[in-house]
């Protein structure tokens, strides 16, 4: 077999105990939201943490799936292609992320179109430059 010959290297000292190490991690709470964004239990998360901490040379897990695999599992996954094709449109104009994107006096008046078919609504968004109205004029001290 091929793992025979394998040397296992010692697990490295840390500078505090194990146990006061585990119980700072399980208090933090940027370590639950990780393992919460994870979708992980976080005492899971925080053994693969201190694993990696007393093996440094062992390889981060790393899964590469290729897009016909990916879309076989999932089809509603987005394939290299389809996210380049995406980012692309997004950088020539095609896809408006915001309204206010267009009023830059230097777009074409069919930006707006798109943005509003993109939406699939003619509604003006809270916040977007058009729903604030007519600009005000700037208050200073009243002259008499």
């Amino acid at each position: 077999m091929s793992g025979e010959n394998t040397v296992v290297p010692e697990p490295r000292k840390l500078k505090r105990p194990v146990e006061e190490i585990r119980a700072e991690l399980l208090a933090d709470a940027d370590v639950k939201e990780q393992a919460r964004m994870l979708q992980i239990p976080v005492e899971a998360y925080v053994e693969k943490i201190i694993g990696y901490k007393l093996h440094p040379e062992k390889p981060m897990p790393l899964e590469i799936t290729l897009d016909h695999e990916l879309k076989a599992k999932d089809p509603k996954a987005p394939t290299v292609e389809e996210i380049q094709g995406h980012l692309d449109k997004l950088i020539s104009g095609e896809v408006i992320i915001s309204r206010a994107q267009q009023r830059d006096g230097f777009s074409s008046d069919k930006g707006d179109e798109r943005y509003k078919a993109a939406l699939a609504s003619d509604a003006v968004l809270t916040g977007a430059p058009e729903s604030r109205g007519a600009p005000t004029p700037p208050r200073g001290p009243k002259k008499d």
